[in-house]
């Protein structure tokens, strides 16, 4: 054979190398750093990362499109080892077991791989999983995945870091955090709630004896970023789709995102959910952010989910108290706003009562999201900055430029006061500010759910859960019915009740808005009938 063609032949097999060098894999933490590298400045061209990953340009493009997902991936993790992503085969199963553990984590519950099998094999039990063995190559999975190989036992406390590693940490959060504005720099998290659960061990005699401390619970889930220039509108999770008191209520009406499930926790399906409406907001505002947030099992990306314009940042496990600026203040001083205005509402319904003789009525589900909404908004920017700056994960330029000049024991003292107003008409034992500010802490995060409540939370909803007879819609002509007969009612007992004009003034303004309404609705329904008719 001629020596040119040989050579020919052996620069064809060389290119055939090539292509099929392109076909390579790379592990997770390749795939980070490649993501990292598409933010530097200047940004790379595709073209430039496949030839220095030795991999192709689709490959390159594949992975940008999952940016979000690489970028939030533990370096320590099993996941960050592996070059193929391989889905948990039983993936509900592998999802129940996950959040089971987390709880058993925080109750310092001895974790076996015996005990992770024999857990898998209750939970495929109640959900009706066909040929599920709990196997010891699944446990192991179970555990790589969920970064468990070398877990003993340890809780938040037991296995916190030393204040050595939380300063390297730190520098490691601070050097992320620097390519970004205050603006731009969130973080999320989650907190119980117990709504209607008033500050007494005790209830006294009076128009409350005998009745029960309640206690009701939603999950609230708050964000902010680092500058205290924005609250995102705070999540509220709920046991019931449809409470009573806001049937025929748009959703998205409420000042609130409003969600729900049978155990009022949060879920993979909802975290999720909450990303993607965060990221179209952001898109439209042409907005590119940072999103700390901590290790929680339900913190996971189902499949193919994909953020333009969010970057997923998770904080180092067990160092919520410490590093999670959220957990630093601002969820207790959103905490300390909500019960002032629920005992402000209970002092004013207890006084009504006194008055009028009537029961003191419960303060319905309805009041109790316009009052998150409400706390929310009265947390100070300073309140949110200087939980940040406890921290201490933002850059020091960055925290040169803070104020942090603000009374930290202000709501916490104003909230006693109001303890007080009601443990002297009603309360045999209150409790202290502070003990009321942390029942759901104490309560919560020591909870084991049952195994039933687990498979409840991770399933999606079949039915709408409605609390309660439906309420009506009512009209216009029935509301100015009801209007008419007030202001008539007024006028009959004027001599025997005090009434000011401006109750009066009042009603008649509102009869006219709705009388305006009435009419409006009425030209409509002209105007349509008459465009059918002539079409």
């Amino acid at each position: 054979m001629p020596q040119e063609k040989r050579q020919k032949i052996s620069k064809g097999k060389e290119k055939a190398s090539d292509i099929k060098r392109t076909r390579a894999s790379l592990t997770g933490a390749q795939k980070q750093e490649v993501c990292l590298k598409k933010l530097q400045k200047p940004t790379p061209k595709n073209k430039e990362l496949a030839k220095e990953y030795d991999v192709s340009q689709g490959m390159i493009s594949d992975i940008l499109k999952k940016s979000e997902k690489w970028l939030a991936l533990k370096l320590d993790s099993y996941e960050a080892s592996l070059k193929k992503q391989v889905k948990p085969s039983f993936p509900q199963v592998d999802e129940a077991l996950g959040f089971w553990v987390e709880k058993a984590i925080n109750n310092n519950i001895t974790i076996s791989g015996e005990l992770l099998a024999q857990k898998a094999c209750d939970f495929a039990t109640l959900l009706d999983v066909q040929d599920f063995k709990g196997s010891d190559g699944w446990v192991a999975g179970f555990k790589k995945r969920h970064n468990l190989e070398s877990y003993v036992k340890h809780g938040e406390a037991a296995s916190a870091p030393s204040e050595e590693d939380l300063n390297e940490m730190r520098k490691d959060l601070q050097n992320i955090l620097k390519e970004y504005s205050p603006d731009d720099i969130f973080n999320i998290d989650e907190t119980g709630l117990y709504w209607k659960m008033e500050p007494n061990r005790t209830l006294s005699t009076g128009p409350v004896v005998g009745k029960k401390q309640s206690k009701e619970r939603v999950t609230i889930a708050l964000c902010c970023n680092a500058s205290g220039t924005e609250k995102v509108k705070p999540v509220f999770i709920r046991k019931s789709q449809n409470p009573r008191a806001l049937k025929n209520i748009p959703k998205s009406s409420l000042p609130v995102q409003y969600y729900w499930n049978k155990t009022a926790y949060m879920q993979v399906s909802i975290w999720n959910d909450w990303l993607k409406l965060f990221d179209s907001r952001l898109r439209l505002q042409n907005r590119h952010i940072i999103l700390l947030y901590d290790g929680a099992s339900t913190h996971k990306l189902i499949d193919d989910v994909e953020f333009s314009n969010i970057r997923l940042h998770k904080l180092p496990p067990n160092t919520t108290s410490r590093l999670q600026p959220c957990d630093a203040g601002i969820i207790h001083s959103f905490k300390a706003q909500y019960r002032k205005l629920f005992l402000r509402n209970r002092i004013k319904a207890f006084d009504n009562s006194q008055e009028t003789g009537q029961p003191i009525p419960e303060i319905t589900i309805k009041k109790a999201i316009k009052y998150v909404a409400k706390a929310w908004e009265l947390v100070q920017p300073v309140t949110i900055t200087n939980g940040w700056r406890k921290t201490g994960i933002l850059p020091p330029s960055t925290d040169d430029d803070i104020d942090f000049d603000f009374d930290e024991f202000e709501e916490v003292d104003q909230l006693q006061d109001l303890i007080g107003q009601l443990a002297s008409k009603i309360y045999r034992s209150p409790m202290s500010a502070e003990e009321y500010l942390e029942y759901e802490k104490d309560e919560t995060n020591h909870q084991m759910m049952t195994d039933k409540e687990i498979i409840e939370m991770i399933k999606e909803l079949e039915e709408p859960n409605v609390e309660g007879p439906e309420i009506p819609i009512i009209s216009n002509y029935e509301a100015l019915a009801a209007l008419n007969q007030i202001i008539t009612y007024i006028e009959q007992k004027s001599d025997k009740m005090e009434f000011s004009n401006d109750h009066i003034r009042t009603i008649k303004k509102l009869r006219k808005v709705i009388e305006r309404e009435e009419f409006h609705s009425k030209q409509q329904v002209t105007l349509d009938s008459y465009f059918s008719i002539n079409i």
